[in-house]
């Protein structure tokens, strides 16, 4: 792995709670390489699925050692106007994943995700065959 990634809620859960997964393989090698990234919108996801306070406490120690990147009103912005364009086109996403989307995007930075919605938004995607 040569530049950071960010990873997607999926591939955090990977990690996190599988030990065969290919996902969690994938961000256990860019944290070594201190390539792995998080946003926002992941850790809210992260947080809203987790199982009680050992939990929360694991995703803190995780949040405050993985880089996270930082999301400002003008990719609010951007994300509603991206919806409300594919929603034109016939397709409705979540705002999750277009926030991520246009975060990563802002950053010049790849996602990890298994996610079949970002195929229908602006951003390199690594979609690990599994």
């Amino acid at each position: 792995m040569s530049d950071n990634v960010l990873f997607d809620t999926c591939a955090w859960i990977d990690f996190l709670r599988y030990p065969e997964g290919i996902l969690g393989d994938m961000i256990a090698e860019a944290i070594e390489m201190d390539k792995a990234l998080l946003c926002g919108v992941v850790k809210a996801e992260l947080l809203q699925g987790a199982k009680g306070k050992k939990e929360n406490q694991q995703l803190n120690l995780l949040f405050s050692s993985i880089e996270s990147l930082p999301c400002d009103e003008a990719l609010w912005n951007e994300a509603g106007l991206l919806l409300q364009d594919l929603r034109r086109k016939g397709i409705t996403l979540p705002l999750t994943d277009a926030l991520i989307a246009v975060v990563a995007r802002k950053h010049r930075v790849d996602i990890v995700t298994l996610d079949k919605h970002f195929q229908h938004l602006p951003v390199n995607v690594i979609n690990p065959s599994v």
